[in-house]
């Protein structure tokens, strides 16, 4: 049996996981984008096909959602998809602002799709930072009563 100076292998640090919250927010996003693009994207896709090379960069997003709903990525890199939808959230915004004439029943659901994308990233993110710095603490707490421990041990 091998000896070495540490009497037990520390495991290496597995990247935090989407919560459960994490993972609904997500699903709630898909399902957003998705009333969007058939309320919102098809309509204007029909009206002016060239609007859909800048819808690429949403689709890219919808399908990271739903790998973040699915629960199948790290917390990191969810905090980036997140940045990138609250940029991606405003960037839809102003081309939409930019049509010529949208009904009034588009500039109602734009709103609201607007409005409840732009809540649900922004609980995304606080969520994040949130799980973020209780893990912080959580790492410091456990340094310290690391530091006891030995001390009591050497004494």
């Amino acid at each position: 049996m091998p000896t070495s100076s540490h009497p037990h292998l520390h495991p290496q640090p597995a990247f935090p996981k989407l919560s459960r919250l994490g993972r609904t927010l997500a699903g709630a996003q898909v399902l957003k984008e998705t009333l969007s693009m058939v309320f919102l994207g098809l309509p204007l896709i029909k009206e002016v096909p060239l609007i859909l090379l800048s819808a690429l960069p949403g689709v890219a997003l919808y399908l990271l959602h739903w790998h973040l709903a699915l629960g199948r990525a790290g917390r990191v890199f969810a905090t980036a998809v997140w940045v990138f939808t609250f940029v991606d959230e405003l960037w839809g915004l102003f081309l939409f602002e930019e049509l010529n004439s949208p009904t009034r029943g588009q500039v109602r659901m734009l709103h609201w799709s607007y409005f409840l994308g732009l809540g649900i990233i922004l609980l995304a993110l606080g969520e994040l930072a949130w799980r973020w710095q209780a893990r912080r603490v959580k790492a410091r707490r456990n340094v310290h009563h690391q530091a006891l421990l030995g001390a009591r041990q050497r004494r």
